[in-house]
C-alpha cells in the first residue's frame, strides 16, 4: 500500500479536468463569484475521484487483464482501503454539496447513487452502462449551470448534449478495445456481441450527433466559435471514422482512437471556455 496509489486510483487528471468543466459551466451560465466556482471545482473532484475508486475495486478482476499497471491489481491499494477510501470521498463530496443549492445538491445525490450502482451492476449490462457513463458526463454541465440558477437549463443542454453524445462514442469504443479482459472478467459489453466493426459504426453516429448540437452555441457566440468548434468537429469526425477500419480490439487499441478522441474532447472544452473569456472580457 501506498499514499501515492490513493492519490492515483482516483485518476485526478480525469477527475479534475470534470471539476474544471463544472466551474467553466457556472460561468458560461452567467455566475460571477470565483469561490462558487472553486467549490463546484472540489465537489466534483471528490465525486469524482470516488466513482473512480469504486470502479476499480469492481474491476479488479478485469483490471488484472487490461489495466495490471492501476492501483488495486499492483498491490498499490487493497479493494478494502479502496473501498473505505471511496465512501470517505463521497460524503466529503456531499457535505460540501450541502453549500450549493436545492438542485445542485439534487444532482450531486443523484450521480453518487448512479456512480455506486454503475459500479455494481450497469457497468455489466450492455449499452446501460454507457449511458450511464455518458449521462454523468453531461450533467457536469448542467450542475455548474444550476448553481446559477434552473433557468440556466436551456443554455447548458447543447453542451450537456454535446458531452452526453461524444462520451457514449468513447466508452463504446473503449469497450471494444477491452473485449479481451472483460469476456475473462465476466463482464458483458455491447462491443462483445456487435463486434469492433460494429461498435464503430455507432460511435460514428453519436460523434456526428455530438457534432450537430456543437453548432447551436453559435447562436450565442457566433462566427469565431464556429470556425473554432468546426475545426474540433473535424478532428473528432476523423478520428472516430478511423475506428471504422478495425476488426480487432489490439488494432483499435493500437491506433490510439479513444485517446485522440479524448482529446478532441478537452480540445471542445477548451474552445467553450475561451468564447466565455471573450464573452466577459471583449
Amino acid at each position: 500500500m501506498s499514499l501515492a496509489g490513493y492519490g492515483k486510483i482516483i485518476r485526478p487528471m480525469n477527475a479534475g479536468v470534470s471539476g474544471i468543466t463544472a466551474g467553466i459551466a457556472y460561468f458560461i451560465a452567467s455566475g460571477t463569484q470565483p469561490l462558487f466556482a472553486a467549490l463546484l471545482f472540489f465537489i466534483v473532484l471528490v465525486i469524482c475521484g470516488a466513482g473512480n475508486v469504486l470502479n476499480d475495486v469492481f474491476d479488479k478482476e478485469i483490471d488484472k487483464v487490461n489495466r495490471p499497471d492501476r492501483p488495486i491489481p499492483s498491490g498499490a491499494v487493497t479493494p478494502r482501503g479502496a473501498v473505505v477510501w471511496a465512501g470517505f470521498l463521497f460524503g466529503v463530496g456531499i457535505i460540501a454539496g450541502c453549500f450549493t443549492n436545492f438542485w445542485c445538491l439534487g444532482i450531486a445525490l443523484v450521480n453518487t447513487t448512479l456512480l455506486v450502482i454503475y459500479a455494481a451492476k450497469f457497468k455489466g449490462i450492455p449499452l446501460l452502462g454507457n449511458l450511464s457513463v455518458a449521462y454523468l458526463s453531461g450533467s457536469i454541465f448542467l450542475f455548474g449551470g444550476f448553481l446559477v440558477g434552473p433557468e440556466s437549463f436551456l443554455v447548458m443542454l447543447p453542451l450537456f448534449a454535446i458531452t452526453f453524445f461524444g462520451t457514449l462514442a468513447r466508452e463504446l469504443l473503449k469497450d471494444a478495445e477491452d473485449i479481451e479482459g472483460d469476456r475473462i472478467g465476466g463482464a458483458r459489453t455491447l462491443p462483445m456481441r456487435i463486434g469492433v466493426r460494429g461498435t464503430a459504426v455507432l460511435a460514428v453516429i453519436f460523434v456526428l450527433c455530438a457534432v450537430l448540437f456543437s453548432f447551436v452555441p453559435f447562436l450565442t457566440w457566433g462566427i469565431v466559435y464556429l470556425v473554432l468548434i468546426g475545426v474540433v468537429d473535424a478532428f473528432i469526425i476523423l478520428v472516430t471514422i478511423r475506428a471504422l477500419g478495425f476488426t480487432r480490439p489490439d488494432e483499435l487499441s493500437a491506433s490510439n482512437c479513444t485517446a485522440y478522441l479524448k482529446y478532441g474532447m478537452f480540445a471542445a472544452l477548451f474552445v467553450f471556455l475561451l468564447m466565455e473569456i471573450s464573452a466577459v472580457f471583449l
